[in-house]
């Protein structure tokens, strides 16, 4: 596989239900039809959307909006597409849409660099999980209703930490992470950048340039970094969220961006944590992807935690992990991990989506998020109809999917699945599945397809947000989970 196959993108809001070839024995769940009280009157307004993925020239990243009419019709759309076939740029969008019952629904977006679909399940406050859903790409992302109050350079003057993942110039992948402090005329003032370029390491890179967006709210950026010059286009959700594309032939990135507030201290990081993290060894050429819950002191150290690891299908579960952390007062930190696994090290941002984190070792490339967990842990917590995502890794190519699902609060989930393995699109599947949830939030999830098992640590934040790592040998996946 080339390199950009091999690479596990993290996307924020993501979890795998799909089963392989080889993860486990078949069953006979029924099929089951779609229970809920959602229509088409539940996707009403404007929409960010934004997706990574692959298609057939390898790496995709999509960012874009549009306006959803309550009636199944999208209209004043706009979106920018950074491919191997091409680098298309604010390009119209129109077209249909249809929600189902439980929350599930389908998209067809008109563009001229080519139609496409999206799958998605909408999730509480305005969010929805979305797989491109045809045969010519797959990926993962989301889609977040827009506050059009915050389409101006004013409402979007401070701090922006941010997280991108793609591929260089030659296929192999990429990582940047930093943030940067924009004024009320779009320019930035001051920032800072890491990036890890298949092993190749810079930190502390400074940076400048200008973010200024239209009454549209879709925005231009270009970032001066030691790189060169590198422009992206974004879509702004609201004065906290930017989703971001790049838009220039020098790298190929996607990922996003949300607000920060200071000050900054080791006291910006402290409680506990659930967190995931994906990408690549480098070491190996193959999919990474680890996941878990820690606690912080609020003074530099990592007390205790738990993590698990699913390196290119080889599996390590539940191992213990201390650290330590440094915050410098511009909100960029550096944090390294200790366990029986090894050492990993990576900076961090924290930020209104989670404490960003890019990996700065030479031997792995992750990208990822940790996300501050409240309340206490028991079976209870895990209560209600859930939408999810995913986006996967296996020899074969990449998997994505989204699904919608109730938790019973005991033992057990039941839902519909639908994924896109490598183009190979599966429509309204079944699922069931097991769990038993620790006093730390940590749960060994087993879920039924009808084709075989998967073998889940999931991870709790709250009772309406979970993450989870993929602890099968055949695929390697992270993801997220959100209350509906």
């Amino acid at each position: 596989m080339p390199a950009n196959k091999r690479f596990l993108l993290f996307i924020t809001a993501t979890i795998t239900l799909v089963a392989i070839a080889g993860c486990g024995g078949g069953n006979s769940l029924s099929f089951p039809p779609p229970q809920g009280g959602f229509t088409n009157a539940s996707f009403n307004g404007p929409f960010a959307f934004s997706y990574i993925g692959s298609d057939g020239a390898g790496f995709l990243a999509v960012a874009g909006s549009f306006q959803a009419d309550g009636n199944g019709h999208l209209t004043s759309g706009t979106q920018d597409i950074n491919s191997g076939f091409g680098i298309f740029t604010n390009a119209a969008v129109t077209g249909t849409y249809t929600v189902r019952a439980d929350g599930r629904g389908s998209a067809t977006l008109n563009s001229s660099p080519g139609n496409t679909t999206i799958d998605f399940v909408l999730v509480a406050s305005g969010h929805a999980l979305i797989t491109r859903f045809d045969n010519n790409a797959t990926g993962s992302g989301t889609i977040d209703q827009q506050t059009t109050s915050a389409f101006s350079n004013a409402a979007l003057a401070g701090s922006f930490a941010f997280n991108l993942a793609g591929i260089d110039t030659i296929g192999n992948p990429l990582g940047v992470a930093g943030n940067f402090t924009a004024d009320a005329t779009g320019n930035i003032t001051s920032g800072v950048n890491d990036s890890n370029d298949n092993g190749g390491i810079i930190t502390n890179d400074p940076l400048t340039g200008s973010i200024p967006v239209a009454a549209s709210g879709r925005g231009t950026a270009t970032l001066n970094t030691i790189r060169g010059a590198l422009s992206f286009a974004y879509y702004v959700v609201d004065s906290t969220h930017l989703k971001i594309v790049e838009t220039d032939a020098s790298l190929a990135l996607g990922g996003e961006a949300f607000r920060q507030t200071g000050p900054f201290s080791n006291a910006s990081v402290s409680g506990p944590f659930a967190f995931t993290v994906a990408g690549a060894d480098l070491l190996s050429g193959g999919p990474f992807a680890a996941g878990g819950v820690l606690t912080s002191n609020g003074a530099g150290i990592i007390s205790s935690g738990t993590e698990d690891f699913n390196d290119a299908g080889l599996v390590t579960t539940n191992v213990g992990l201390t650290g330590n952390y440094t915050m410098a007062a511009n909100g960029r930190g550096t944090l390294t991990l200790t366990t029986t696994a090894g050492t990993f090290t990576f900076v961090i941002y924290p930020s209104a989506g989670g404490v960003l984190a890019l990996e700065t070792d030479v031997g792995f490339l992750t990208t990822g998020a940790a996300l501050q967990q409240t309340g206490t842990f028991t079976n209870a917590s895990f209560t209600g109809i859930y939408g999810l995502n995913f986006t996967g890794a296996t020899t074969s190519g990449e998997i994505d999917s989204i699904a919608q699902f109730t938790a019973d609060g005991s033992s057990k989930v039941n839902g519909i699945i639908d994924l896109n393995n490598t183009g190979g699109i599966t429509f309204g599947q079944p699922l069931a599945g097991t769990f038993n949830v620790a006093a730390n939030g940590r749960t060994t999830l087993a879920l039924q397809t009808p084709l075989g098992t998967q073998n889940l640590a999931v991870y709790l934040v709250n009772g309406n947000r979970a993450l989870f790592v993929e602890l099968d040998g055949t695929l390697v996946a992270a993801g997220d989970i959100r209350h509906q």
